[in-house]
């Protein structure tokens, strides 16, 4: 049986912090559904992954993730994690160059026979566009 949190901690390192998006399908099965918010339906397989993986590798190219919880449960893994790094990139009105930025994000994986068949995030955008300067209105 394969130890799930190893999986998952090797997805963010490998993947994100080692700046290697196209290993994602190493780790996602071809058939995974992903629950991201922002997206009008539902994506499947890893190719989606992949790409939010280059926008960020693009925009921050010296972000880190930091796991701070990983719980898991039987076929389900949690992870609470932080992202760190400068901003770099350029688009929708952001400029390059800022500070370091910080965001958390909450990922609920669901694995079966070592790959993700599964997954649900939560991040906090308005957190990360108010560092990078962007004023983000409440909806009415």
């Amino acid at each position: 049986m394969p130890d799930n949190k190893a999986i998952i901690r090797r997805f963010y390192q490998e993947v994100i912090n080692e700046g290697n998006p196209d290993r994602a399908s190493e780790f996602y099965a071809p058939d995974v559904e992903l629950h991201f918010p922002g997206l009008p339906e539902d994506p499947y397989g890893p190719e989606p992954v992949r790409d939010l993986v280059r926008v960020i590798l693009t925009a921050f190219p010296d972000i880190q993730v930091t796991i701070e919880d990983l719980v898991a449960e039987k076929d389900k893994v949690a992870a609470r994690v932080t992202f760190r790094g400068p901003h770099q990139g350029s688009g929708m009105g952001i400029s390059g160059r800022w500070p370091l930025a910080t965001w958390s994000r909450v990922d609920i994986f669901r694995l079966f026979e070592g790959k993700i068949v599964e997954q649900w995030a939560d991040r906090d955008d308005a957190g990360l566009m108010a560092q990078l300067g962007v004023v983000v209105l409440p909806e009415s």
